[in-house]
């Protein structure tokens, strides 16, 4: 399984993903709260691999995970933002009157953190397929 962290100054974006199952979690959570989570993870899931964004804040994350012995491979970020709207929306399509605002315009209900976690899990796999030939 791999762990995905959209790291940040004062929140993250986790999602927990298994090749056979897809996504298995998501969760925004405090940063103050992620070494207990990360307990909580391992003892719940077999962590294999964890993919950390390369932005603000991935050092700290990336110290507490190699301190547990996982293998942490860091994923540009850039543009992320973006792209964790668009997939937010995808998932929780505007309903009534906001179907007719642009999404451009809309903003997302509450944190979109795990969403960009999302992004990065999907670019980490589409260069590793690539790599890999599939």
């Amino acid at each position: 399984m791999i762990l995905v962290i959209d790291p940040g100054r004062d929140k993250l974006g986790t999602v927990i993903y298994d090749a056979g199952e897809g996504i298995m979690e998501r969760k925004v959570l405090p940063r103050d709260d992620f070494s207990r989570y990360l307990g909580w993870a391992e003892n719940r899931y077999e962590i294999d691999l964890v993919l950390i964004g390369d932005g603000t804040g991935s050092d700290f994350f990336k110290d507490l995970v190699e301190k547990r012995e996982k293998k942490v491979i860091l994923v540009p970020e850039g543009k992320s933002s973006q792209e964790a709207r668009r997939l937010y929306f995808e998932d929780n399509p505007p309903t009534g009157w906001k179907k007719l605002v642009p999404r451009g315009l809309l903003s997302p209900s509450r944190a979109i953190d795990d969403f960009a976690a999302e992004v990065l899990l999907l670019r980490f796999l589409k260069k590793y397929a690539e790599k890999e030939g599939f």
